[in-house]
């Protein structure tokens, strides 16, 4: 490790998880909300492209029963390269219908390519937006898409206009298909049905509650050709845009934790449980308090100053006043003149 080791420019990116592209590619495309995709398809499937309801036809990423995805295909297979689709689809008494067998299991077929399915959904999201908007008179909340994804935009209008004008009201009578596939939301685990409010509450809450970087969402192997999915990139992907700059001034690439182990011990004191922050205890704070009065702290001081002070030298003998000197107060004593005669050697001659 060197101290002003240089930083890679940017952070090293993982293995690119399709079903998370595409569905970020499907945003792009249709204009809606990347987040809001990628935690409906997480409380959808768990980012599994082949996931398939046991009480439903619901199928792939976001769970698509049979008539909304025809009606999907039949609206938007054109604008996306799907015209053959399209044309096999038709109207029979308000029901959509393809009468061709093997090309109905094509198009249905297609609820499992992530790709296809995620645009479909965004699609449906801003369909979905634009007639709640238009129903409620406001632009409806994250968490009321995903009720017009569940029940429907025209079911989700009236379940929101319900919770608001009788909120009491048992929620599975005015959706009983919708409770028959997804007890889970319509009745508590009692078994007891529960009001319009309540089921607004418990989807609004489900959706703003998903965790997408969930340890368990792992999307199927014939997705990605793995056995495991790079969920780091999920987690990445709704996690804010990490600072750059001074984070990584003096980093070598090692750690990517706050404080690294060794500064944490030295800021940790060992307890009978465990560790604990020194700082944290009243007795160990930076500045302590000191509970003793003025006149003891100053005597503690002064014993303290005495007792490691070390006292001056002694002065020379040959420095010292004469004994015979008399002592007069105030008075400094004075040597004579040095006599430098003594010093000096007499030659013969006068």
């Amino acid at each position: 490790m060197f101290l002003f080791t240089t930083p890679q420019s940017r952070e090293t990116t993982p293995t690119a998880n399709p079903v998370v592209s595409a569905i970020r590619d499907g945003a792009q495309k249709t204009g809606a909300g990347f987040d809001y995709l990628l935690k409906t398809a997480q409380r959808e499937s768990a980012l599994a492209p082949d996931a398939k309801a046991k009480t439903s036809s619901a199928t792939g990423l976001f769970q698509f029963i049979e008539q909304t995805w025809l009606s999907m295909v039949k609206q938007e297979g054109p604008k996306q390269g799907m015209q053959n689709y399209a044309d096999a689809i038709s109207d029979s008494g308000g029901r959509l219908t393809v009468s061709d067998p093997a090309m109905r299991d094509r198009i249905l077929q297609l609820r499992t390519d992530p790709q296809v399915s995620a645009v479909m959904a965004g699609a449906l999201t801003q369909k979905n937006r634009d007639q709640l908007a238009s129903a409620l008179g406001r632009q409806p909340q994250a968490g009321e898409l995903y009720m017009a994804h569940v029940l429907g935009s025209r079911g989700a209008s009236d379940l929101i206009k319900a919770a608001t004008s009788d909120p009491t009201r048992i929620a599975a009578r005015d959706f009983p298909e919708a409770a028959a596939a997804n007890r889970g939301i319509f009745y508590d685990k009692a078994g007891s049905a529960r009001t319009v409010q309540e089921v607004y509450g418990v989807l609004a809450a489900s959706h703003a509650n998903t965790q997408v970087a969930a340890a368990s969402a792992q999307p199927s192997a014939a997705a990605n050709g793995a056995s495991e999915a790079p969920l780091a990139e999920i987690a990445a992907a709704l996690r804010p845009e990490r600072a750059k700059g001074l984070i990584g001034l003096f980093s070598t690439g090692g750690s990517r934790e706050p404080v690294s182990k060794a500064v944490a011990n030295l800021w940790t004191t060992p307890t009978a449980g465990g560790m604990k922050l020194a700082s944290l205890d009243a007795a160990e704070r930076y500045f302590p308090r000191v509970k003793n009065d003025a006149a003891s702290s100053s005597a503690a001081a002064s014993q303290a100053v005495a007792a490691t002070a070390p006292l001056p030298p002694s002065r020379p003998a040959d420095l010292s006043m004469p004994a015979s000197a008399p002592a007069q107060a105030g008075a400094r004593s004075r040597r004579g003149p040095l006599d430098l005669s003594s010093f000096m050697t007499q030659r013969g001659g006068a």
